[in-house]
């Protein structure tokens, strides 16, 4: 008397089927993660640009009699402007008194300080804006024929998105290069 055992088990083609659907989902939810770290990042940027526009837009406010010296175009950070208009250390126990400055030159301080960083320990970020990738920042009258002490000023910032999408908030994009760019208005 022969007795056919059936088999129970898996087998090797149901064994692969289900690895391959296996890694086809491995696969999604780590694009879904890396989208998902690339928008936090995103968002930690843009944070940081409303600080970056508060934090001049308030610099303006406070040095109204000389508002008009902030609209100098885009920013360059080549050397320290001369003089200094604000206290550092210089990264040991010695901090550096500043100069006294005329409102011209406290426009030109605050914008290396805010697109720059001021004088710091090497390694140490100083600012906002070295943590914004390909930053461009600019101010520049609203009316450029009339550009005078307290008229209203127009900020603009610039930086590399890591997300490409096409509308991200409503703001200005240039087609295939990740640049954001938000603009700002400021009455002095």
């Amino acid at each position: 008397m022969n007795i056919i055992k059936r088999s129970s088990g898996l087998t090797l083609i149901e064994v692969l089927v289900t690895v391959v659907i296996t890694s086809i989902g491995l696969m999604g939810l780590l694009s879904l993660q890396m989208q998902a770290m690339k928008a936090t990042q995103d968002a930690g940027n843009r944070s940081q640009s409303i600080w970056i526009f508060n934090d001049l837009s308030n610099r303006i406010r406070v040095n109204e009699a000389s508002s008009s010296s902030y609209a100098v175009g885009g920013v360059v950070c080549g050397a320290i402007p001369a003089p200094v208009c604000s206290n550092y250390f210089d990264g040991g126990a010695n901090r550096i008194v500043s100069d006294i400055c005329t409102g011209p030159q406290l426009a030109a301080w605050d914008l290396f300080e805010v697109a720059c960083g001021a004088p710091r320990i090497a390694g140490v970020r100083g600012n906002p804006i070295s943590n914004l990738p390909g930053t461009q920042l600019s101010v520049a009258c609203v009316d450029p024929a009339a550009c005078g002490d307290g008229d209203p000023l127009q900020i603009t910032l610039s930086w590399r998105a890591r997300i490409d999408t096409t509308e991200i908030d409503g703001r200005i994009r240039q087609a295939g290069d990740n640049l954001i760019s938000q603009t700002r208005t400021v009455n002095p």
